[in-house]
């Protein structure tokens, strides 16, 4: 079988999609990437990790794009057009395959790339280490050297500056981190790393005098920052793919992965599916 997985969204969209990908080519199927969706803001971030797959030209990317924005893609003969239908894991996904598909959605649920998980968390760890500065480096060996040191994610950015964001995802306040930092603590963690797209905030209205706020410089790309929270023995994510990566990747951690019980605001969709049962909900 051969499918096309459209890549689209940030770094944590996208490396959702490529898990699924990864399941699907450890299932049989023959994958290829369609990653003209992908620019302005929201580049290709995963690189490195599409390096065994094909890739679909430019030229045949865009007129899928024409023909869906026309709504004739799924007219195309032999093409089985794949819509993920809600938010969610969709248990007949399977079913709804044919020989050549297209796959358009965002698939966010570890229950997609089950099968493939230990290769999947030891890719995506190597290539986040990989973009590590010296700067990085030397704290990851800090972190992992200490083993009571927990990273705290805020997200804020187009959660706070875009209305269409804000009203879906919303963000999270000082008292979500006050109980989860608290929850931590009590669990045994004696420092708070924080990443954040805001550090002056963080600074301003979250961080204590021995928080650590961790700049942008301890790596080259993105998948760097995801990397060094999961390297931590904790964590307190947000509702933001990007830090749910570094909990998923830490799997099993000495202390827990603190998650809001809100993952959007608008309540337009349930995460049960999303964030795992042996996380702490607050």
């Amino acid at each position: 079988m051969s499918t096309v997985v459209s890549l689209r969204g940030g770094l944590g969209n996208q490396l959702f999609q490529w898990a699924l990908a990864v399941a699907l080519s450890e299932n049989g199927h023959r994958v290829v990437f369609d990653t003209v969706r992908l620019r302005g803001d929201r580049p290709l971030a995963i690189a490195p990790l599409l390096s065994s797959f094909p890739r679909l030209s430019r030229p045949v990317g865009l007129g899928l794009v024409a023909l869906d924005k026309a709504g004739l893609l799924s007219r195309l003969p032999g093409l089985r057009v794949v819509r993920e239908p809600s938010f969610g894991y969709v248990s007949h996904l399977g079913s709804l395959l044919g020989p050549r598909n297209y796959l358009l959605g965002y698939w966010q649920s570890p229950r997609y790339f089950e099968s493939a998980a230990a290769s999947i968390r030891e890719r995506v760890t190597a290539f986040g280490r990989s973009t590590l500065t010296p700067e990085g480096h030397a704290l990851l060996a800090e972190v992992l050297a200490a083993g009571d040191v927990a990273a705290v994610h805020v997200r804020r950015g187009d959660y706070v500056t875009n209305p269409v964001a804000a009203a879906h995802h919303g963000t999270l306040g000082d008292d979500y981190y006050a109980l989860a930092t608290k929850q931590l603590r009590e669990a045994g963690a004696n420092r708070f790393l924080y990443f954040s797209d805001d550090l002056d905030w963080v600074r301003a209205n979250l961080a204590q005098p021995d928080d650590v706020l961790v700049p942008r410089t301890v790596a080259t790309e993105p998948i760097g920052e995801i990397a060094l929270m999961a390297a931590c023995a904790g964590r307190v994510i947000a509702n933001s793919s990007f830090s749910w990566w570094a909990a998923w990747l830490a799997d099993a951690s000495p202390l827990s992965t603190v998650a809001p019980a809100q993952w959007f605001a608008d309540n337009h969709a349930d995460a049960t599916d999303l964030v795992p049962s042996n996380w702490i909900r607050l």
